[in-house]
């Protein structure tokens, strides 16, 4: 998964940097940094909040997204967003001086600016005093969020996103295979894709696809990181990766035309291939893929059911790649910031984005029965978003785009026979190693 979020689409800064009264804030500004603000909630007052996203979102995405109902919850606050174009990058806003209280994104896409800009803040003492009930979060999440930001407090979590597995329901009635079911393990679906993989005339049917390397193993189930918390160094020549690559990718390549079909796009297949070719029958990906763009799956008559999941480990789904919202330790109103996120964490906001289809960051039953109800897709197997635990989230460290893309170019040449797995996961784990080093000594210049 790159820095932008995959469901850009449904994701849908104006004064100087200044001061906040006793607020944190980055080097050279003065400002505390151990997140202890002592201003009285202005809640009531005009307040400016400005959101920033890398998700590469428009503001009609932004305004659909969070804009359009914190204006409607706080009318007395103007809400702006500026997006990641030419120009209004983070870096271009902070060259410019220009203030950001709110940053959001997928986690560790959003995290990673906000430590490398020195625009974190602790929000851990402004949580309490804006009652904000940690406890009612996805602990793997809270967690994920703790770990990485050396237990503090540095963002909170708005969205949950899991892998689910979609299937196109006019293939298999074409071959007579009974639909996939909730709790397959990946044994099962690869049986089943097997079935599914024929040619007929010009058409060569492929049982099963998993989304990319990068979203496959951002989220992996086996909880793996890509570096190690302790050393830094590469974790690629691990048994779990092994296992990953050998479950998700190599056995489905076994059947025919699966590696044919891979070195004819020279890619990973993605959506577009589900959704256009009519030829794939199941494909892991992110649940809000229909919600992120409906029109491409109204080609297809499609459902979902939970991700498979590895036998040693029945039940364990997916990490989330959790949507997270931070304030910055340049925001002017860190109080105004605390409650227009306590409210996007609220049991009222939630629910209603559940209705709408969107995962919960909140583990309340209610608001988790209540999801996709009012979904232009309320018929579908909604259930299986929620079908299996989310996996202890991976540490995430500030290299991980660097080395992700190394490690997917490695299941290419490992699928497409140009190299062997051991020699593969050798080869890559010194290039990911040289990368971050490389890395490291370009920043202490």
């Amino acid at each position: 998964m790159s820095k932008k979020s995959i469901i850009a689409a449904i994701l849908a800064l104006s004064s100087l940097i200044g001061c906040s009264s006793g607020g944190s804030g980055s080097a050279g500004t003065g400002q505390d940094t151990d997140g202890k603000a002592d201003v009285k909630p202005q809640t009531d007052e005009p307040v400016e909040l400005i959101f920033h996203s890398n998700n590469g979102g428009n503001v009609e995405q932004f305004d659909s997204k969070y804009g359009n109902d914190l204006r409607k919850k706080f009318p007395n606050y103007t809400i702006k967003y500026i997006p990641d174009a030419k120009g209004t990058t983070l870096p271009d806003l902070i060259a410019t001086n220009q203030r950001v209280d709110i940053l959001y994104n997928v986690l560790d896409a959003a995290l990673q600016p906000l430590i490398e800009y020195n625009l974190q803040y602790d929000m851990t003492d402004l949580a309490k005093k804006h009652q904000v009930d940690l406890s009612v979060f996805e602990p793997a999440v809270i967690n994920a969020i703790r770990n990485s930001s050396g237990g503090k407090l540095y963002m909170l979590p708005t969205e949950n996103q899991v892998l689910v597995l979609f299937y196109n329901k006019g293939i298999f009635d074409k071959f007579g295979v009974p639909y996939p079911k909730d709790g397959m393990t990946w044994d099962e679906a690869n049986e089943v894709a097997k079935k599914l993989t024929r040619r007929e005339g010009d058409k060569q049917y492929l049982g099963i696809f998993n989304a990319s390397p990068a979203i496959m193993f951002k989220t992996n189930q086996l909880s793996e990181p890509y570096l190690d918390p302790k050393t830094g160094k590469s974790t690629f020549e691990r048994e779990s990766w092994k296992k990953l690559i050998q479950t998700l990718f190599l056995d489905p390549a076994k059947s025919q035309g699966y590696a044919e079909r891979i070195a004819e796009l020279k890619r990973m297949p993605n959506r577009l291939d589900f959704t256009n070719t009519q030829e794939i029958a199941m494909f892991a990906f992110q649940y809000g893929f229909p919600l992120a763009v409906p029109k491409d799956l109204e080609k297809i008559d499609w459902d979902l059911v939970s991700l498979p999941t590895f036998k040693e480990q029945p039940g364990i789904g997916s990490q989330s790649a959790s949507v997270s919202v931070g304030i910055t330790s340049i925001a002017k109103n860190k109080d105004a910031a605390m409650e227009v996120i306590k409210y996007l964490t609220s049991a009222e906001y939630q629910m209603e984005i559940s209705k709408k289809g969107v995962m919960s960051a909140r583990t309340d039953e209610a608001i988790k029965n209540a999801f996709a109800q009012d979904s232009p897709n309320k018929g579908k197997n909604w259930k299986a978003v929620y079908y299996n635990k989310i996996a202890p989230i991976s540490y995430k460290s500030p290299y991980e785009t660097k080395v992700e893309n190394l490690y997917g170019a490695a299941v290419m040449d490992i699928v497409t026979g140009k190299t062997d797995l051991n020699t593969a996961l050798r080869e890559t784990a010194e290039k990911a190693d040289k990368a971050v080093a490389d890395e490291k000594q370009s920043k202490n210049k």
